[in-house]
């Protein structure tokens, strides 16, 4: 498995080094430091991004002998973010309430800035930039701009981790126009850096590469090891996304090389992981199994479970590939163990997926199908907390906006009150001039109910639209899995299901995005939706059910003419490549489809248990090389009881013959 992109949280040990130059810069105050104490303090710094221990080592005489209030707070900060970069997270949280101690706005934003590193190391983003923005609001108008670079680059860091990426250039750029003015090429470098691995996600990969440029001239003219490893580590992303394997493969191993020189054990973990991916991507699994062990070792000394989490799985991978099927099973099922303990869903999820692809070359089909059924789960899972999410989000918006409309008319409605309370006095003195504030007062009251009309219509529009967002995919179109669920609970009967489903998933999608980038795989996603709606009926419900998985749910028909459909669903997708950009794209898919209720013994069903069967055969078909359609003939259970124990052992039901399948291959891609 590769260290994951910025926005799964495994990308919590690729980042973790971009974090730490940024909050390792000295502490800036309202004051500038004296240049002699900004010399050592920098000094520091560079020290700490190979050695940490060091630093705090070299940090705690000059904390006993600071001049001045100034220094203590960047020498506070210095320690408090090389404590977090070193896993010594209490040691963290103490440094940072020692800040908040001495009581002043700038020691308040440092403290923030040490706990949101010390948050972060613990894998909570969300929290961490919540911390970051809060540091940014204590921070005084006039403060140091190295504060400010610090905190724009912090939170351009947690933005582009959780999938902001717009937002995360913007801070990037803000922080790069900071290191221009203060003329450091160190901060320059890492914000040109960080810009480069944005573009690169982006799948913008000539803007990439002009970035990449400018950070090369600006590591060689520094020549730190460190930074030169985060450089080449950079690069080896770039090529692989430009495809250049033997660049890719000598910029890994430059990036271990200086990485080694630096001397920081979290660095080198990193570059160690990274190194063993490439090789394992080149099929070099014995130097994958090498390289990955020694990074096992590391991640255990210093007790980085991420790390070793991605350590683990790699090693099992290339030990699946050697033939080293027990070995490599337990090396994985530890990691995944790890990623669940660690709350990290979709780490768990992808490492499924790699686990189950490994599993099906290696020929051990048993386990493989095991791990797609955990890996189908768990993405379900995902997909349906990021759906709850993302509706809980628009609907605390929709509630934020309508609140503010109450409070407008509220105000209008105040308004006019008092209004007509002046036209009452005045009335009293001058009738002629009360009257004509009456009739104004009554043009207002029409204005006024007007736009309260408008209002109200605008409520009812937005309340549609929310109804609409609730039911629809926001990529597809399609409906979704919410509106899928009601209206099968709608039509639901006493009888059971009665119909066909297909469930259908985009063969190798990961692939897709690793190394297009998701705006590729988002237009894979939308051409194989809008391919699915060409082929079926209006009729038919055609739902994106999760990812790269999509549920049609058709009336009852013949099995032969199922069978075609089938055929023309698989011939749809695969007959011409999705086009993205100067990319051209050959996408196949894997079917499991039934017609429901199944021979011999037609038992009642419901739907979701149908579903569960359709994603048996998937799986099946996915096991059997993909592109292709996998058809449950029938099921031989009578009784609720059978059906359970054939669906525990799918694969023993199989061999005798409780359940009869039939497989419909897929044309070769791009044949009309």
């Amino acid at each position: 498995m590769p260290l994951p992109s910025s926005r799964s949280m495994g990308a919590l040990v690729r980042c973790t080094f971009a974090f730490v130059w940024i909050a390792l810069s000295p502490a800036a105050t309202a004051a500038e430091l004296d240049p002699d104490l900004a010399s050592r303090v920098d000094a520091i710094e560079a020290q700490a991004r190979s050695n940490p221990d060091a630093a705090i080592d070299s940090l705690d005489p000059l904390l006993k002998t600071a001049p001045d209030q100034a220094s203590r707070i960047a020498f506070l900060t210095l320690k408090g973010t090389s404590q977090a970069s070193a896993n010594k997270l209490d040691a963290a949280d103490a440094t940072a309430a020692a800040l908040d101690a001495l009581a002043t706005p700038e020691a308040k934003a440092a403290a923030l800035i040490v706990r949101g590193f010390a948050v972060r190391a613990h894998g909570d983003l969300t929290r961490a930039l919540e911390l970051a923005n809060e540091a940014h609001d204590a921070l005084p108008a006039d403060a140091d701009l190295r504060q400010r670079y610090r905190l724009q680059m912090i939170r351009g860091s947690l933005l582009f981790d959780l999938g902001r990426q717009a937002d995360a250039l913007a801070a990037y750029r803000d922080a790069l126009a900071i290191a221009v003015r203060l003329r450091s090429k160190p901060r320059q470098f890492r914000a040109h850096d960080s810009i480069a691995t944005l573009f690169i996600e982006a799948g913008e990969l000539v803007r990439a590469a002009d970035e990449t440029t400018i950070a090369s001239k600006l590591a060689a003219s520094i020549d730190e090891p460190a930074l030169l490893a985060q450089f080449w580590d950079t690069r080896s992303k770039l090529a692989q996304a430009q495809k250049d394997r033997p660049l890719e493969l000598v910029a890994a191993q430059n990036a271990l090389g200086f990485a080694r020189q630096a001397g920081n054990p979290e660095r080198i973990e990193t570059m160690l992981i990274n190194l063993g991916d490439t090789y394992l991507k080149a099929g070099r699994y014995r130097d994958a199994l090498q390289i990955t062990n020694e990074a096992i070792v590391i991640a255990r000394r210093i007790s980085d479970p991420h790390g070793l989490i991605v350590a683990l799985a790699n090693a099992g991978q290339a030990e699946i590939r050697l033939g080293l099927l027990e070995q490599g099973r337990k090396n994985v099922e530890e990691a995944l163990d790890l990623a669940m303990r660690l709350d990290s869903h979709s780490m768990y999820a992808g490492l499924l997926a790699e686990y189950g692809e490994a599993l099906e070359a290696a020929g051990d089909y048993k386990h493989a199908i095991n791990a797609y059924h955990r890996e189908r789960r768990a993405s379900r899972a995902l997909a349906e907390a990021s759906r709850k999410g993302a509706l809980l989000e628009l609907d605390a918006r929709y509630q934020s906006e309508k609140k503010q409309r109450e409070i407008e008319l509220l105000n209008r409605d105040n308004a006019l009150k008092s209004a007509e309370l002046q036209n009452r006095s005045l009335q009293q003195r001058v009738w002629l001039l009360a009257a004509g504030l009456m009739l104004t007062g009554l043009l207002a009251v029409g204005l006024l109910y007007r736009r309260v009309r408008e209002a109200n219509q605008k409520l009812a529009e937005n309340n549609r639209m929310l109804k609409v967002r609730g039911e629809r995919d926001a990529l597809t179109g399609l409906f979704n899995r919410r509106y899928f669920q009601e209206a099968m609970h709608a039509r639901s009967g006493n009888e059971g299901f009665a119909g066909g489903l297909i469930l259908l998933d985009i063969d190798h999608f990961k692939r897709v995005n690793d190394t297009h980038g998701h705006a590729a795989g988002d237009a894979v996603i939308t051409a194989v939706a809008q391919r699915l709606l060409d082929t079926m009926r209006d009729s038919d419900l055609v739902v994106r059910w999760g990812g790269e998985e999509f549920l049609i749910a058709v009336g009852a028909m013949p099995i032969e003419q199922f069978d075609r459909l089938a055929g023309r669903l698989l011939h749809a997708i695969s007959s011409k490549p999705v086009r993205f950009g100067e990319l051209s794209m050959n996408i196949t898919i894997s079917i499991g489809f039934a017609s429901f209720p199944l021979p011999p013994a037609a038992l009642p069903i419901d739907w979701e248990r149908g579903i569960n069967q359709v994603d048996m055969a998937l799986y099946v078909a996915k096991a059997q090389g993909r592109n292709r359609a996998c058809g449950i003939r029938s099921i031989d259970a009578r009784t609720e009881a059978e059906l359970d124990m054939i669906e525990g052992s799918f694969e023993d039901a199989l061999r005798d013959g409780r359940v009869i399948l039939a497989m419909i291959p897929g044309d070769s891609p791009g044949s009309a």
